[in-house]
């Protein structure tokens, strides 16, 4: 649930130990195809971990890094698969610390598995962090200090072989919120709250990669009951539909959107309500019960492993005491990282309607 939206998994191949001598070390590093540097033979070796340290550039949070293990369990994709057969995602572990500038911090630690040749998808993370933000509800700054134990459990199974799965989705946030301005628009200066919730999740996920997708699409419906017989000191609710897709347009052109649909209900805490999210816009800013944002990134590859981006999008909440609309806009690069996982790496500069921002990317920035 926390809205910093730190890319903790970058920067994987530059900064990663390399295994002890040169010659295994160039080996691992170097596409054979191409001869340029890489970092699937590595990811897929019985090293497998990467030691990363991570640059944020939230605006919610300020300036600051993240750092620690990512380890990815699984064959690589691309060539190495059998022609025709199903592309099995890998699977991946993270744990990892996190500051920044505003004195947020935090420690995470999760598992994202695909198993049974990717019939069955488990997801989880549990979390411990201490966070400077800004909230506008009602139109008014609201600056507070928030910390919070946040846990997810996701596990969905696929249905009749196909790209569709279904299944459940657990949320649990014990939280202590302390204002520090603008108490007079919240209901209480100091307030302890936990939520806990419920709901299933339909999901469709026919990308070509859980990285950087050249094609395809994902698509996700889920609804969360939070109540008092799930332990949640709130009652309320959170639904959510959302995709993105992508096609090539010609041999040089990715394109993609993504369309976001947030809805909420009851009696949930301000700072858990839906927020647009944007390149550009910082996490909380432009709140409100029901939200929408709608955003295409258009991929222009000059090389085999260099592309240059475009981005832009719009999103709508409904607020009070009147609706309000965001926008976001930017360019950036991408590096091919890892040619077989799919997976590219690059930084975004992005505008919105107050100020700009920079954005370290890790696969994609709608990941």
């Amino acid at each position: 649930m926390t809205p910093c939206r730190a890319r903790w998994m970058l920067l994987a191949g530059a900064l990663a130990a390399a295994p002890a001598g040169a010659r295994a070390a160039g080996d691992l590093f170097t596409d054979p195809v191409d001869g340029a540097f890489d970092v699937d033979r590595f990811l897929a070796s019985r090293y497998g971990f990467v030691p990363v340290v991570v640059p944020i550039t939230e605006p919610a949070v300020g300036y600051g890094a993240a750092a620690g293990l990512v380890f990815l369990h699984g064959r690589l994709g691309g060539e190495e698969a059998e022609p025709g057969a199903r592309r099995v995602p890998p699977s991946l572990s993270a744990a990892v610390g996190m500051y920044t500038s505003n004195g947020s911090w935090g420690a995470a630690a999760a598992h994202l598995g695909h198993w049974n040749g990717g019939d069955v998808r488990y997801l989880g993370a549990a979390a411990y962090t201490s966070l400077e933000l800004s909230a506008y509800p009602g139109g008014q700054k609201v600056r507070f200090r928030l910390e919070a134990v946040p846990v997810v459990q996701d596990l969905t199974f696929r249905l009749f072989g196909s790209d569709l799965s279904a299944g459940a989705r657990y949320t649990f946030a014990g939280t202590q919120m302390n204002v520090e301005q603008g108490a007079e628009a919240v209901e209480s200066r100091d307030l302890k709250v936990v939520l806990s919730g419920l709901g299933p999740v339909l999901r469709w996920d026919g990308r070509d990669s859980i990285f950087s997708p050249n094609r395809g699409v994902r698509a996700e419906a889920a609804v969360t009951w939070y109540a008092p017989w799930l332990g949640s000191d709130r009652d309320g609710w959170k639904a959510r539909v959302s995709e993105v897709s992508y096609g090539s347009l010609l041999p040089w052109l990715v394109a993609a959107l993504r369309l976001d649909l947030q809805l909420s209900g009851g009696d949930l805490p301000f700072w858990f309500r839906p927020y647009v999210g944007l390149r550009g816009v910082p996490a909380l800013r432009y709140q409100g019960q029901h939200v929408f944002v709608a955003e295409t990134e258009e991929r222009i590859d000059f090389t085999a492993r260099w592309s240059a981006v475009l981005f832009g999008g719009v999103g709508a909440a409904t607020a009070v005491p009147t609706p309000t609309l965001a926008w976001g806009l930017g360019t950036g690069f991408r590096y091919l990282l890892a040619r077989q996982f799919g997976l590219r790496m690059g930084l975004d500069v992005a505008r919105g309607p107050e100020d700009w921002a920079v954005y370290v990317i890790f696969g994609n920035a709608w990941n």
